[in-house]
Parts: C-alpha cells; sequence; structure tokens
C-alpha cells in the first residue's frame, strides 16, 4: 500500500498545515519512505513557525540514515529565516531528485514558500495539506477550509490535496484517526480536493488499513519528532 501511495506522489511534495498538524513528522517519513524506495530523496525544511517541531532538530540522524536534509546551516540553524540557501531551488529544478517541503503552517510560513512559486509552475509537484481534527481550529471543516484558502492566497501556490493525521499523540487510537477521516472526507467534498492518505503511527496501520478498507492511502508513521521535555 505504501508503494502505490509514494508512486502517486509528484516529484515535488510540499507539505503544509496548521499549528499541530504534525506535517514535519508526516514529512519526514514520507522522504524516508522515497528514498527506501531507491529514489534521490531529499527533505526540505521551510518551517520558520514551530521552534520545537523543525527537521532541522533530527537532521543529524536523518543524514545517518542516508537522506539528504535541506535546512540553515551553522549560527543559522535556529533562525526564523524567510529564505533557505541556494540548495532549495537546486532541488526544485534538478529533475533527479525527489523532493519533499515542510513549510510552516500560516502566512509567514506560506510567504517564505511563495518566494519559490514561480520555478515551481513549471515542474510537477503538489501541495498537499496534513490535518489533525483534533487541534482547536481544524476541528471543524469551516475551520480547515479557511486555513487552506489563508496559505494559498499568501504563497500564492493552490493546495491540491489533503491529508489525515488526526491523531491525539501517544494516546490516538482507532476511533480517533477514523472521526479525523470523517472530517476530511466532508472537507474533500466541500473543496474537491482529495484525500491522498491517512498517516497513522505504525502499531496502527494494519487496523486502520482493515477499517478504511480502501477508502485512502495509510501512510505509517515511526516517531522521529520529540518536545525538548521529552528529552
Amino acid at each position: 500500500m505504501a508503494g502505490k501511495l509514494f508512486d502517486r506522489l509528484k516529484r515535488i511534495t510540499i507539505f503544509t498545515g496548521s499549528l499541530g498538524s504534525g506535517k514535519t513528522e508526516v514529512a519526514v517519513n514520507t522522504a524516508l519512505g522515497l528514498m527506501r524506495l531507491g529514489k534521490k530523496a531529499a527533505l526540505v525544511d521551510l518551517d520558520i513557525i514551530n521552534p520545537y517541531f523543525r527537521t532541522r532538530l533530527v537532521r543529524k540522524q536523518l543524514e545517518e540514515m542516508g537522506l539528504r536534509v535541506v535546512s540553515p546551516e551553522g549560527r543559522f540553524s535556529f533562525a526564523d529565516l524567510p529564505a533557505l540557501s541556494p540548495a532549495v531551488k537546486g532541488v526544485i529544478e534538478n529533475g533527479e531528485i525527489t523532493g519533499v517541503f515542510d513549510v510552516g503552517g500560516d502566512d509567514a510560513g506560506a510567504v517564505a514558500l511563495g518566494r519559490y512559486r514561480d520555478i515551481l509552475q513549471d515542474r510537477e509537484f503538489g501541495m498537499l495539506f496534513v490535518i489533525n481534527a483534533c487541534r482547536p481550529y481544524t476541528r471543524e471543516p469551516e475551520g480547515i477550509i479557511r486555513n487552506i484558502d489563508s496559505i494559498q492566497e499568501a504563497s500564492g501556490i493552490k493546495v491540491s490535496g489533503l491529508v489525515n493525521n488526526t491523531n491525539l499523540g501517544g494516546e490516538t487510537g482507532l476511533d480517533t484517526v477514523l472521526d479525523g477521516f470523517s472530517t476530511v472526507s466532508r472537507v474533500s467534498e466541500m473543496t474537491g480536493l482529495p484525500v491522498c492518505f491517512t498517516a497513522v503511527k505504525r502499531d496502527l496501520e494494519e487496523k486502520a488499513l482493515k477499517a478504511l478498507g480502501g477508502k485512502t492511502d495509510v501512510l505509517a508513521l515511526d516517531k522521529f519528532m520529540k518536545t525538548p521535555w521529552e528529552g
């Protein structure tokens, strides 16, 4: 199932979403999955919003696993920059690289992405909006759609699909995932955007596959992102 999911992704996949959506975890696992399939994958950290959940925090670990990570270097590693190095443009322009972008989930993050709008338009790319229907501003379809509209307006780039990543952290059960899928499906009906996949903790993968019955692909997540108080 995961192999088919990755085959459906564009060469450049951009993940965005509201604060707390879990888009960084989804982006990391997607990039690793592509790498394991033999793709020349690169993970690009364009998140200038959340200081606790940024790809650059686990850069060393990911690079030791063989994944290329593009993020600010040296003393700029934890700076809130509106743009990154020319390496970002290189990922977009090099047709041999499969790029996964982790983009900040508010207007400032979308503006940072918008700097690359012109060169993206000539490439094969898709922007997926990651939804955690347990978060305050994305519990209902109307709030989710407002967030999508805001990011599209700020970036000048259209969202092309949805990702259900509804979770309560370590307390997540199958019912939580399925309730989230119901909410995301309503957003799909209201916007015409497809539900590209549902992301779940790895220990829920088989149960989710069975319960969803082929309605959506399922991506099993290994946990990489931790808050400072988790050690």
